[in-house]
Parts: C-alpha cells; structure tokens; sequence
C-alpha cells in the first residue's frame, strides 16, 4: 500500500492520465474496502490500454462511461 494518501497521488498523477486520449477523468472510488483510483474513460476509446494496474500501491479501476457534454445552462 501507499504511504502517501490517495488524494495526493491523485492530485499529482491526474495531469498526466488526462493526457491520455479517451481519459475524461478521475477520482477516489473504494474496491472490497480498499480505496482505489477510479480513471472513467470514453467508451470505445482504447484508453485503457495505456492506463497502469497501480499507481503508487493503489488499484486503478477504470469505468467506461459514454459521451460527456457540457450542459447548456439554461
């Protein structure tokens, strides 16, 4: 496991999986009571494929997600 709290390796590994084309984003999830890193990815995308197993000790599960659009604001 980590020594380092999921939200600092998060913080400082999601500027570089956000480069990865397909990543739309990221964040703390929890897996059999273990915290993990969620990576959510475009469906179809491939992202995943260059996406680690683990970052510093912590699962990184991926989540397929469909297109993401920004709301209209009306």
């Amino acid at each position: 496991m980590s020594q380092r709290a999921i939200a600092d390796v998060l913080r400082d590994h999601t500027p570089e999986l956000m480069t990865i084309p397909g990543v739309i984003g990221t964040g703390e999830g929890a897996k059999d009571g273990r915290p993990v890193i969620l990576v959510i990815v475009a469906r179809g995308s491939g992202a995943g494929r260059r996406i680690p197993s683990r970052i510093e000790g912590y699962s990184v599960v991926l989540q397929e997600t469909g297109p993401v659009r920004a709301l209209d604001g009306k």
